[in-house]
């Protein structure tokens, strides 16, 4: 879609990515005259009943859940034969952008990640588990204000009886340039070893990936680089 166009009451104000939930959008809410992001489902959604179905339930608890550390869920909405999600727009650079630059202070380090972990305990409480907490699915203002995107979306993106590593490694939130090789070997870095056997998980993957993303943050590398997923796997 292209700036200008509309999708039901949205209005669409440009791109911010594309992944393995689709494609993603900066829009206006003209009813209520704010800024959202919009989630374009892909086609698999709308053809499979059960996973349809399997997806609005996940929306719906998602949804109940608040909290001031976590972008959250506004509506799931239908528009010819669209599906789409309607999220919170939260202002701020991927924590990813930010390490790009070099590790963080240790004061800065431990600020972010004591809102990280306000988030991820909240949400355990819930019984809501992410699935694929990385450096790119933390955005971080200015003033060093955290929001956890894509809370539980991992979950309601993969298939529960899939034993593909590289299913299990499509991220829901891109940045417009990352590659698809570039996802698979970033969110496979953060991956606990029973998530990436494709084995039941629990709110320890988060554990673990909020390991690694302290690490990084701490050191400016991943826990777990490699050249391939092979490599980090190992």
């Amino acid at each position: 879609m292209e700036a200008g166009q509309s999708l039901a009451h949205y209005e669409i104000l440009g791109r911010i990515g594309v992944g393995g939930m689709g494609e993603v959008y900066r829009a206006r809410d003209t009813k209520l005259d704010r800024e959202v992001a919009l989630k374009i489902l892909p086609e698999a959604f709308t053809r499979d009943p059960d996973r349809h179905a399997r997806f609005h339930r996940e929306a719906q608890a998602l949804a109940a859940f608040s909290h001031p550390h976590v972008a959250g869920i506004h509506n799931i909405e239908e528009e010819d034969d669209q599906h789409f999600l309607v999220m919170e727009l939260a202002a701020g650079e991927d924590l990813s952008v930010r390490l790009e630059r070099g590790p963080l202070s240790v004061r800065a380090a431990l600020d972010i990640a004591g809102q990280v972990a306000l988030a991820l305990e909240a949400a355990h409480g819930k019984g809501i588990v992410h699935r694929d907490l990385k450096p790119a699915n933390i955005k971080v203002t200015d003033e060093d204000q955290v929001k956890v995107l894509d809370f539980g979306l991992a979950k309601m993106v993969a298939d529960e009886t899939t034993t593909d590593t590289v299913a299990l490694g499509e991220s829901p939130t891109l940045t417009s340039n990352m590659t698809r090789e570039g996802v698979i070997l970033g969110t496979a870095a953060y991956m606990s070893p029973e998530q990436t056997r494709g084995t039941a998980v629990d709110k320890r993957t988060d554990i673990w990936a909020f390991g690694c993303v302290l690490y990084e943050m701490l050191t400016g590398k991943p826990a777990f680089p490699g050249d391939t997923v092979s490599d980090i796997l190992a």
